[in-house]
């Protein structure tokens, strides 16, 4: 059992908290005593306390004011310097958890010092030494803090100068102070670490001893420290001939500077003096070999110099063979003016390169006229020299007997263009910038380099392509220029040759900020959808001039017009630049106006702009002619108009300029002067002689200033001058060849009142080309009738030229000849000879045409004549004919036929019928009439030919109709004793309306059948005031009922029906209640009987409104008065479209004032024990039923004696209390025997209180025995007439009355019961075999009924409204007199009524045995009447319950309309013991206890609800009800249809719905949506399927890093897709570059409905520190890595700018830095932020600061003073604790550990934990949600959490490992960070 106990014991404790060192080893002093703190690692609430008082002690830290620590301060009390172990128990207040750890104390035995480095450098940072402690064992002490140490620096010589010195950390710029020793430095002393820093050459001794006496006896510890300078020799290696000399130098490091420094300190010495010498500083071999050259130090001791410092080695060798190389490039390829140097060098066997002194020469030879030598070295191995021509030259070299030769080229000078480009400066540019340099001379192969590829690269071509960032990387230099302004960025562009690179020319690219903004050129006007270039230059300032920027096509310029006008558009090629201009604009013109453009660029803060007007046009175009051509006779003009094109324009000083070019020989041009306020120029065209030009308009505006550019428009229009040949007579109408008209022509004139006949002249040159002005013709014209000759004036008429003016502008539209004729006129002829020109006119204008006129030369003769130019034209004058109608239908009847007037025509027609058969046709050309018989049913078309004129035939579309359908419209209901009118439309066998003829209806065979002529009567009506096809009938309703009627046409199988219309007719409305009373502010329903079924359109009226309103059938009184309501039955009449009135009723309504009330019970005496209801009534005789409906009334019950009857309301026991306004109704329940007085008090909404009203009530107690056995009453309480069944628990039983039976009841032997009318008391006796049993009825009247509400019902809170949905049950129970309850109810179900004050907004069912269930639906004000439905014998036969039902914010959801894949969390007011269930879990399943319900599937009808209901598990009694609708999820939606993500994982939040849900963002359907979450889980899903795609390639290839799924986040409660990577963020930077990638994330769901969204994968940016911790206000760096484009748009902000700043630093690939400024007042124990803003990566991220806080506070502020008894007192009930653990611990440890034999002890400290966890935590992403715990779940200690204070063990320490584990110095706690 003990074994049991231990392993239980064990196993909690490997599952509970841990202390944060389970041991730990102190050191004893005399007079100090150490502290070190212990830390459990989650924050609960424990005692502390220890085993040994007299060894340490142990002080709780407390958090705030309770009593509770999770981290204790540990002291060594004790002075014996001899090892003890303590035990310190953390005890959990909550759960009783004991934690342990054992605190070892002991006595120091060693000391020894840890140091990086036992050697400084000058001037390099102090070096920290640290000193540890340990026992006898070797093991470590956990701290040394507190503890004051003696180091003393020593030096090597009482001569020398100090080596090193000691420094504080307060004086160290490299170091922060610890807090252990901030005291040992205030008062001078040192503890155990501290900082030497080198301050000369040297070695000292530093010694460190403990000063306290106790431990005098621990030896010191001595070490030494080597000061060294930085120092190098120079050369560091080298070889020489013998016999030659090398100069060695002595540099020292100073200052990040090279300095060489003099002799007096120090000297050079050989090593090995046989094989070279030292005179000073110059080496000279003696022998083969090698040796080291040592630096010796004057200051250093001669001890010291065995220990090496800096040397060179010297090496003395042969030459073994000779080289030659060209510098400085090593290369024989080289230009023209390039300097290079011919370098011919020895080298030794080893391959050495030997150093040539003064002693030995080379010898050389180059042909100087390609190569010329500059310089040349005295021992020959140099030549300095400039390539002078192109050409190769050999170069030999020659030392002794080794000789050398090479190759030289020499190429043309390289050149490169540009050599000096400006370009803008602005970090937030996006746009690449592309300029081309060029390169000549050299081979004409070359490489390309860029300065800086950051910034600017470059192709083989020498396309170079910069983005115009940031170019302020640490490589770039900032040069601050003579003026003070600013360099931003400077780099180059390199171009070498390809066989030597080293040979290259260098163009400087300067980035500068922009100062200045001017347009340099732009044409300000332009034509519509032509363009304006405008020449864009910007200056940057530099030397307080301005530089222009060579290009700057990467700028955002900021276009804004005062009008949009103008589009910007791209440069379809390099546009050439005016001078000083870096861009061009290319706008084209999109709308005509007039703008103000002003070209804008932001840099930083400064805004440089430029504005310039610019005017665009109409395109200039030939308005008239049309073709843009002219054709004119000699001495005729034209006038043509040029519209658009460029304007005057009045605001700008601009001069248009308008000119023309033409052949002035042929033709004469003049401007036309008008004033027009369009924008139209017009020009008159002469013709002066024979021939053809051109004439060019040209118009453009002249502006004088520097930056104008003219925009010329132009037009060209084509004028031909020639000579008439042909003449062309036009009329409009023409004769047919079947004209039986007597004398033909081939005219026929339709004329008109005036008799004016036109005739359009048109005359043509020889290309048949029409001449638009006849006016320079002579025309002659020649009229004849019949056969007579022709002459000139028989007939009058006239020749005109009609002109049409377009703005204003005359135009010649036709020439005409109009004559003026009589009625009739047969046979009329014209000629018409155009004979010569009009000579005068052509004086008039100075024109002399050619002689002959028109002259045409006889290819005969050879002679010019004029031609015959004539032409006749023949007609006569006829009338038109038209027919009076199109259509005409016919009813097929005998002795039936049509007759149409011919109105009009000829009078001469030709008849073609299309089918024959079907209407017989004649016509009859004297009377013009057209006759029509019918023959058979069909459709034929009568086309009418007039044989004379040239018009198209008539058409006449004939129908022979039968009556093919009857239509009835009639209002279908009507009240009794009452006429309507029914329409009956006759549709033709076309299904069209038939014209019929009213005054011959019996030729259309009509009737009528009623089925039921009882009801209604049918005779035809008046006929006037009808439609085409339309016969009235009136219906008359005689007796109520409901029957159809028909009418009818024809008979047999030629018979047509209509369809039957039913027509009810039906008794006259009356309204209810008839005569009723209101109290003013009560409401009533009225109601009605009779009327139409169903009655849809009841409409309610008052007669006076001021006295009460009325809302749908809600009447509610407002004054005292009387009024009449009125009700009518609105029914649509579609004869006329109409709704009317049908039947209507009226009433009297009366309203009195509230005077007061009554309280009225069924009973005044009441037995103990009995319940009975206590209703207010009104005086006089005013119902609950109206009191019930009064707003803002309130009413207090309250009773003298509360012992004797208590009230409450019907739904108490469900936990609804009824306030003041709700209780009209209240239950009585006796209690005790007594007199009581019940009072009620009612005041009205206008604060009137109303005389209290009271009933006085005695209670007693009913007779029983008490002994000797106690007996109550035993018999059947029965009512008259009632029956009921007797049931015994043996089968065998037979009933039957007693002997003295008084005959009130009768009863059958099987025990049916059968009470009659008398009242009394009756006994039966139930026999068996060997037992009877008497049976007492008691038959009495029942007093009153009771309505109890059934139990099975509890609201979690007590509520004061009921919540709308609930359902109720309500039982109904019968009492007598005395309030004793019937032992049987009614059986019959119809046995209750109710009645409602309002009924349409409460569902109510009658059940069996009495009981009655109530739905409420919706909200309301109402009172529920429940009766017997036969009250007779009965006094009391109804109770009322007053339904005050609002709604609920414990109900929820209120909608009803959900879609598949819904999550719902369903909340109802009822406690958690209720049970929800579903209708169809396969539809909707639902948790019983939870209510979280899933929709799994969809109904397929619509309208069909899912019921959920939370009540009772069988629904028996009360519960809530909720109707779903589910629908259909047809559409699957992503949140965002575009976003950014940055690589790790994406959440992309999805919803499911119907398309009627478009406001639906979440299928997590939660009142409390964190509640509801801790109730689920995250899950994949099946309902959709997420898939990833994209269309490069780029975005193909990380598609295979990426996983995704669809899923369920319980902890936003969102469908999500989900993408996670699958590789390390790393390779996905390698992947993704800088380059922009866009992937397509899918949803789709099974019925393959699907949504996308676009993802752009931006690699998001990691902060360095994730956390900043501070001890001090000295400033810390921040470090933020990421993509550049993300990090140029980075923000960093403080929390709080008054108590600290961040700063920019400075910005390099990929990583942005900033300085943390804290200033003097910045409190360390509040808490702050930096908050860093990505907008790329849209990403929020907060930097807490941590602020140092004192430690133990409590414990400081405790006073440690006083008296012992106070202490005592205080810390009593801690030691009566501690007391207790100690010796459960004891026991435990005893028992579960020394019974096992374990002899090992601290076990755990010799186990190897694998793990370190990273302190420290993520910073929070604020753009992520928010995720939602569990609250029901038990704790749960993840090892994450565990690791954040976990220690990693060694085996090489015991105890652990000190420097891990100690809070103090490692900081692994956070409180010491």
């Amino acid at each position: 059992m003990k074994s049991v106990v231990c392993l239980v014991l064990l196993i909690l404790a490997a599952e509970s908290a841990r202390l944060n060192h389970p041991r730990v080893l102190l050191p004893i002093f005399e007079s100090r005593s150490v502290n070190f703190t212990l830390e459990v690692d989650e924050a609960n609430c424990y005692k502390w306390s220890s085993s040994r008082q007299d060894l340490i002690s142990v002080m709780p830290i407390y958090k705030g004011f309770n009593e509770c620590a999770y981290q204790a301060v540990v002291t060594v009390r004790t002075h014996e310097r001899r090892r003890n172990t303590a035990i310190v128990l953390a005890e959990d207040v909550h759960t009783g958890e004991t934690l342990r750890s054992d605190v070892i104390v002991d006595a120091i035995a060693s000391l020894n010092v840890r140091t990086a480095t036992r050697q400084l450098y000058l001037e390099e940072a102090p070096a920290m030494f640290e000193l540890h402690a340990f026992d006898e064992q070797g093991n470590e002490f956990f701290t040394l803090e507190g503890i004051e140490f003696d180091w003393d620096i020593l030096e090597a010589g009482s001569n020398k100068l100090a080596a090193m010195h000691y420094l504080t950390f307060t004086d160290s710029p490299y170091h922060t102070v610890p807090p252990a020793l901030e005291k040992f430095e205030a008062v001078g002393t040192k503890g155990y670490m501290i900082l030497l820093e080198g301050i000369n050459t040297g070695t000292a001794k530093v010694t460190i001893r403990m000063p306290q006496a106790e431990y005098r006896h621990v030896p010191p510890i001595e070490v030494f420290i080597s000061v060294l300078a930085n120092i190098i020799i120079e050369p560091s290696e080298v070889t020489i001939l013998i016999g030659d000399s090398i100069s060695f130098r002595i540099l020292q490091l100073k200052m990040d500077r090279q300095h060489v420094i003099d002799n007096n300190q120090y000297y050079l010495e050989v090593e090995d003096s046989s094989v070279a010498f030292m005179q000073g500083n110059s080496a000279t071999g003696a022998a083969l070999g090698r040796t080291q050259v040592f630096l010796r130090d004057r200051n250093m001791a001669e001890s010291d110099k065995a220990s090496k410092g800096p040397s060179a080695i010297l090496t003395v060798a042969n030459p073994h063979r000779l080289g030659i190389s060209l510098l400085p490039h090593l290369n024989w390829v080289t230009v023209q003016g390039e300097r290079n140097e011919v370098a011919l060098d020895l080298f030794a066997a080893d391959g050495q390169k030997i150093t040539l002194g003064r002693r030995y020469s080379i010898s050389s030879e180059v042909d100087e006229s390609l190569f010329a030598i500059v310089q040349r070295t005295r021992n020959g191995s140099r030549l300095l020299g400039e390539a002078k021509k192109e050409g190769i030259t050999q170069v030999y070299g020659s030392y002794k007997d080794l000789s050398v030769q090479a190759e030289l080229q020499i190429y043309e000078e390289l050149q490169l263009m540009p050599t000096k480009v400006v370009l803008p400066y602005d970090p937030n540019s996006l746009k690449p910038l592309k300029m081309q340099f060029r390169a000549s001379g050299g081979d004409y192969n070359y490489v390309w380099f860029s300065g800086n590829p950051q910034v600017l690269q470059i192709d083989a071509q020498g396309l170079a392509t910069t983005e115009i960032r940031d170019v302020r990387p640490s490589l770039v230099s900032h040069e601050l220029l003579e003026d003070g302004s600013l360099l931003n960025g400077h780099t180059t562009v390199k171009v070498a040759l390809a066989k030597n690179q080293k040979i290259s020319r260098l163009a400087q690219i300067y980035f500068l900020a922009p100062n200045r903004l001017q347009i340099k050129h732009s044409n300000f006007e332009t034509a519509l959808k032509d363009y304006v270039h405008v020449h864009v230059g910007v200056y940057a300032r530099i030397n307080n001039s301005d530089v222009p920027y060579t290009n700057c096509d990467s700028l955002q310029f900021q276009l804004d017009f005062s009008e949009h006008i103008l589009q910007l558009e791209g440069n379809e090629g390099p546009e050439e630049t005016v001078s000083e201009a870096c861009h061009v604009l290319r706008l084209r013109a999109t709308a005509v106006g007039s703008t103000s453009l002003r070209v804008s660029y932001m840099f930083q803060d400064k805004v440089l702009h430029d504005s310039v007007e610019l005017y665009v046009f109409e395109p200039l175009s030939v308005l008239n002619p049309l073709d843009n051509e002219v054709v004119l006779p000699v001495g005729s003009s034209r006038n043509i108009i040029y519209t658009n094109g460029p304007q005057r324009i009045f605001t700008v000083a601009a001069e248009l300029t308008k000119s023309t070019a033409f052949d002035n020989r042929v033709i004469k041009v003049s401007e036309v002067n008008f004033d027009t306020q369009n924008a139209i120029t017009a020009f008159t065209v002469l013709c002066r002689e024979l021939g053809e030009t051109l004439l060019a308009y040209q118009v453009h505006n002249i502006l004088d200033t520097p930056s104008f550019a003219v925009y010329r428009s132009k037009v060209t229009t084509k004028v031909h001058c020639v000579r008439p040949r042909f003449l062309k007579l036009y009329t409009r109408h023409n004769l047919r060849e079947s004209c039986p008209l007597e004398q033909r022509s081939s005219l026929l004139f339709l004329k008109d009142r005036e008799n004016k006949f036109e005739i359009e002249i048109e005359v043509q040159d020889s290309s048949n080309r029409r001449l638009m002005n006849v006016s320079s013709l002579w025309l002659d014209w020649e009229f004849t009738a019949g056969d007579e000759r022709y002459r000139k004036d028989n007939i009058p008429h006239r020749q005109i030229s009609e002109v049409q003016f377009i703005h204003g502008v005359s135009l010649p539209n036709r020439d005409l000849l109009v004559l003026t004729l009589s009625d009739v006129a047969p046979n009329i002829r014209i000629k018409g000879i155009v004979s010569q020109y009009n000579d005068k006119l052509l004086s008039q204008q100075n024109i002399f045409a050619e002689r002959p006129p028109f002259g045409i030369k006889n290819p005969n003769t050879g002679l010019l004549s004029t031609p015959l130019i004539e032409n006749e034209i023949r007609f006569h004058t006829v009338n038109s004919t038209l027919l009076p109608k199109d259509h005409v239908s016919i009813f097929l009847a005998s002795d039936y036929s049509e007759h149409i007037p011919i109105a009009q025509g000829s009078g001469y027609l030709q008849l073609e019928i299309s089918e024959a058969g079907i209407v017989q046709v004649e016509y009859n050309e004297k009377s013009r009439l057209l006759l029509l018989k019918p023959l058979n049913f069909g459709h034929v078309r009568l086309e009418l030919t007039d044989r004379c004129l040239t018009n198209e035939p008539s058409y006449l579309s004939v129908s022979v109709v039968g009556i093919g359908a009857i239509e009835v419209a009639s209002m279908d209901r009507l009240e009794r004793t009452t006429r309507i009118e029914a329409i009956v439309r006759l549709f033709d066998t076309n299904e069209k309306l038939l014209l019929v003829d009213r005054s011959k209806l019996s030729v259309y065979d009509l009737s009528v059948l009623v089925w039921d002529q009882s009801i209604l009567s049918v005779r035809l009506g008046e006929q006037d005031n009808l439609g085409p096809g339309e016969i009235r009938y009136t219906i008359t309703g005689n007796n109520v009922g409901e029957t159809k009627i028909v009418f009818q046409s024809g008979k047999s199988a030629e018979q047509v029906s209509s369809e039957p219309l039913n027509v009810q007719v039906f008794n006259p409305i009356r309204l209810y209640p008839r005569d009723f009373t209101l109290v003013v502010g009560s409401s009533i329903q009225i109601y009605y009987q009779g009327g139409p079924n169903p009655n849809t359109n009841m409409v309610y009226t008052v007669e006076k409104e001021n006295v009460a309103s009325i809302r749908s059938d809600i009447i509610t009184a407002l004054q005292v008065g009387t009024s009449k309501i009125f009700g009518k039955c609105l029914l649509k009449n579609p004869v006329t479209g109409k709704d009317e009135v049908v039947s209507q009723d009226l009433v009297e309504l009366h309203v009195v004032a509230l005077k007061g009330v009554e309280i009225r019970t069924p009973l005044i005496r009441i037995r103990s024990g009995a319940v009975m209801p206590a209703t207010l009534w009104g005086l006089f005789d005013i119902s609950p039923m109206v009191l019930g409906t009064l707003k803002n009334i309130k009413i207090s019950w309250k009773v003298n004696q509360p012992q004797v009857v208590e009230l409450f309301n019907i739904f108490t026991a469900a936990g609804i209390e009824y306030q003041s306004e709700d209780l009209i109704s209240v239950r009585v329940r006796a209690l005790h025997p007594g007199r009581v007085t019940v009072t009620a008090s009612v005041s009205l909404a206008d604060g009137i209180m109303l005389p209290p009203a009271t009933v006085e009530l005695i209670v007693f107690k009913t007779l029983e025995l008490l002994a000797p056995n106690p007996i109550k009453r035993d018999s059947i309480l029965a009512a008259p007439r009632s029956i009921f069944q007797l049931k015994s628990n043996m089968d065998d039983v037979i009933y039957k009355l007693d002997n003295q039976s008084s005959g009130i009841v009768n009863v059958t032997p099987d025990g049916l019961v059968h009470t009659k009318d008398t009242l009394g008391r009756d006994l039966i006796i139930a026999k068996t075999s060997d037992q009877t049993l008497p049976i007492g009825i008691e038959v009495k009247n029942v007093q009153y009924i009771l309505v109890t509400l059934m139990p099975n019902l509890k609201f979690k809170k007590v509520a004061h409204k009921v919540p709308r949905g609930m359902n109720f049950k309500f039982k109904v129970s019968l009492h007598d007199n005395l309030g004793n309850e019937f032992s049987h109810n009614i059986e019959d179900p119809n046995g209750l009524r109710y009645e409602l004050a309002t009924k349409d907004v409460v569902e109510a069912q009658i059940d069996n045995n009495l009981t009655i269930t109530l739905n409420l639906l919706r909200e309301t004000n109402n009172v529920l009447a429940i009766s017997l439905r036969d009250p007779s014998g009965v006094k009391h036969a109804e109770d009322y319950i007053k339904l005050s039902v609002v709604e609920s914010k414990d109900i929820f959801p209120t909608k009803t309309i959900f879609s598949v894949a819904d999550i719902i969390c369903f909340d109802s007011p009822l406690t958690l013991s209720s049970i929800w269930s579903s209708s169809n879990e396969r539809i909707v399943s639902i948790n019983r206890h939870t209510g979280i319900a899933r929709v799994l599937n969809h109904r397929h009808k619509l309208a069909e609800k899912i019921a959920i209901t939370n009540g009772d598990d069988a629904k028996s009694a009360g519960f809530i009800k909720y109707d779903l609708e589910v629908r259909e999820s047809d559409e699957i939606v992503f949140a965002k249809a575009l976003d950014i993500f940055s690589g790790t994982e994406y959440q992309a939040q999805l919803v499911l719905r119907n398309h009627i849900q478009a406001d639906k963002f979440s299928n997590l359907i939660a009142q409390n949506v964190s509640q509801c979450a801790g109730h689920l889980d995250s899950m994949p899903v099946d309902v959709f399927t997420c898939r990833l795609s994209a269309k490069d390639s780029l975005g193909r290839q990380l598609l295979k890093v990426y996983k995704v799924e669809a899923f369920f986040d319980a902890s936003i409660g969102q469908y999500i897709c989900r993408a996670e990577l699958l590789s390390s963020f790393i390779e996905l930077l390698a992947i993704v570059k800088t380059n922009d990638v866009y992937l397509e994330l899918e949803a789709k769901m099974a019925n393959g409905n699907l949504d996308k969204m676009s993802l752009k994968l931006v690699p998001g940016v990691k902060v360095m520190p994730e956390s900043v911790r501070v001890t001090d206000l000295k400033p810390q760096e921040i470090h933020i890595s990421g993509l550049d484009k993300a990090l140029h748009k980075i923000q960093v902000k403080p929390s709080e700018s008054k108590f600290f700043s961040v700063d920019f630093i400075e910005h390099g690939h990929g990583l942005s830095k900033y300085r943390l400024r804290f200033f003097e007042d910045f409190p360390l124990d509040e808490h702050f932020y930096i908050l860093v803003i990505s907008p790329d990566t849209e990403q929020s991220i907060e930097i807490p600061i941590v602020g140092s806080t004192m430690m133990a506070q409590k414990c400081i502020d405790r006073p440690y003073g006083g008296p012992l008894v106070y202490r005592l007192l205080e810390n009593l009930g801690f030691v009566l604790t501690t007391t207790v653990i100690v010796i459960i611990s004891v026991w435990v440890y005893m028992s579960c550990f020394q019974a096992q034999g374990v002899t090992q002890v601290n076990s755990e400290v010799f186990q190897k934990n694998k793990s370190v966890s990273k302190l420290g935590s993520a910073p929070k992403l604020l753009h992520q949600d928010d995720t939602f715990g569990d609250s029901l779940n038990s704790r749960k200690f993840s090892p994450g959490r565990r690791s954040q204070h976990s220690d990693s063990f060694s085996e090489a320490y015991v105890y652990g490992h000190p420097r891990l584990n100690s809070p103090n110095r490692s900081g692994n706690s956070s409180r010491f960070n």
